[in-house]
């Protein structure tokens, strides 16, 4: 072989440089590392390839190794409008919910805005009447479309838990998860919420609305015809192209930037949540959090509180040596000391747990101006919090990956934190009230912003007493109603004054 062509390791000399030619053994190895470098640069360049799982199936379950999860679909209940008495039951029910996680199940909370679809205005519709007021109904039903678009910003509110296990095969895990599902459907009950287990078909379509946020292309899928076309699911879910830089990625037409949080406050408001998602733009909060084994976890925070006890030794030792009082000790080892004590009475013997959490937020927009002005938005909203956005440089990938309700954490930027401090994170504010069908419109919640959609004849009571001061608007909220009755039933009106 020429000395040009074969392949040499290169070693050092005094001056100059040598090659000392590689073993038959070597090159082969060598080949064998270069062939496969080739083949997963080539790989890893295919939008499907970055969508992590291995397989979803039509049941909700979706596998990736030997790991294998399923999301429910939760909705709001009254929990601002609640008194303290009630928003303390609701935050004790809550904790209970978060305490249902053992050691051996991660768990992914998910909340989400994002832009709406037509679908939404298209349950607001009267139809026409054999009359003369057809043309009132065409105006008033595109006044209420344009309220609803004003109302809520033009997007829709979920939230998502998605909890996942380790098992050897799908059977064996499908139990399991039927079995978790269950009870955490019964939890939400408890507390008040209505809660449904997602299908395979509704959870591909979430993972494709947050890989294309801004895209108003519908979602067509069947399991029958992906069989038959041979495709993967990703190739139904898949942006046409992805482009990562160094603190955000373009996904199909939309851009994004995913950020990591530092808790940095002792304590937070429980209004934490509805104060982030309170952002008029698509945005992605995730919380990842995996129990640690109750006795492990005590034994963690007594190796701590000894350590910073043997700090507080030497440090009062040292002050002895200087001349100085020894109980006057620096501040931060004072706090320490403190807070470690106090979480260790609260695992011992209070209904507490100790998780590993991990924050990941991403940020959606149709354009990269309109991103940035977000971002800034979310980093002011996060320090008034007393807490810090950490851009994920170099790491869009991952955290773009990691917003997506898979319960498949890539972000290694964890923190520890107690059930009550999980709870803080309140994923409740107030129920919507928007029904179809002969709905008449009562206004806007005024938490949420969003439409009062209701049909009186489908409430467990029909009937209605409005009370106000004088100069209030009742005569007017009375006429009202009954105008908007008139329009969209055939109901008949009796007034008697």
């Amino acid at each position: 072989m020429k000395q040009g062509k074969s392949l040499s390791a290169k070693t050092s000399g005094n001056k100059g440089q040598s090659y000392a030619p590689l073993s038959a053994k070597e090159k082969k190895e060598l080949i064998k590392k270069v062939n496969s470098l080739k083949k997963d640069r080539k790989a890893i360049k295919t939008v499907q390839r970055t969508i992590p799982y291995d397989e979803a199936y039509p049941d909700g379950i979706i596998r990736t190794g030997n790991f294998y999860s399923k999301t429910i679909q939760f909705y709001d209940i009254n929990y601002r409008l609640a008194s303290i008495s009630e928003q303390q039951v609701i935050f004790n029910h809550y904790c209970d919910f978060i305490n249902y996680f053992d050691s051996s199940i991660k768990f992914q909370l998910t909340f989400l805005n994002i832009k709406g679809s037509d679908d939404e205005k298209d349950l607001i519709v009267i139809p026409e009447q054999d009359d003369d007021f057809n043309e009132i109904r065409t105006e008033f039903v595109q006044m209420l479309q344009n309220q609803l678009t004003k109302g809520n910003n033009g997007l829709v509110r979920m939230k998502y838990v998605t909890f996942g296990i380790e098992e050897e095969n799908k059977r064996t895990a499908k139990t399991k998860l039927s079995g978790i599902e269950s009870e955490l459907i019964n939890n939400f009950k408890n507390m008040g919420a209505f809660a449904v287990a997602l299908n395979g078909y509704q959870r591909l379509k979430i993972l494709r609305k947050m890989m294309n946020p801004v895209s108003d292309t519908p979602f067509i899928f069947n399991w029958d015809e992906r069989i038959l076309s041979g495709l993967s699911t990703k190739d139904f879910i898949a942006p046409t192209s992805m482009k990562f830089s160094k603190n955000s990625f373009k996904s199909g037409n939309s851009y994004g930037s995913s950020f990591s949080v530092n808790l940095i406050a002792s304590e937070l408001p429980d209004t934490v949540l509805s104060d982030i998602l309170g952002i008029d733009g698509n945005i992605a909060f995730n919380m990842y959090l995996h129990s640690i084994d109750q006795t492990a976890a005590t034994k963690l925070v007594k190796l701590k509180l000894s350590n910073v006890e043997k700090t507080k030794v030497d440090e009062q030792k040292k002050a002895a040596r200087s001349g100085y009082d020894g109980d006057i000790l620096p501040p931060d080892l004072v706090t320490y000391t403190n807070e470690l004590k106090k979480l260790l009475e609260n695992l011992q013997t209070r209904n507490e747990r100790l998780f590993i959490m991990t924050i990941v937020i991403t940020n959606y927009s149709d354009n990269k101006k309109k991103l940035d002005l977000q971002n800034d938005k979310l980093s002011r909203i996060l320090l008034q919090l007393n807490c810090n956005a950490i851009p994920l440089d170099y790491q869009q990938d991952k955290g773009l990956i990691s917003t997506l309700p898979l319960c498949m954490n890539q972000i290694k930027i964890e923190r520890s934190i107690t059930t009550a401090a999980v709870g803080v994170f309140m994923p409740f504010t107030t129920r919507e009230i928007f029904m179809d069908g002969e709905a008449v419109y009562y206004g806007l919640n005024s938490l949420s912003n969003n439409l009062i959609m209701a049909d009186r004849k489908k409430l467990k009571n029909p009937n209605g007493l409005i009370l106000g001061t004088p100069g209030t608007g009742k005569s007017f909220t009375v006429k009202r109603e009954i105008s908007n009755v008139f329009l969209v039933s055939d109901d008949d009106i009796y007034i008697c004054d």
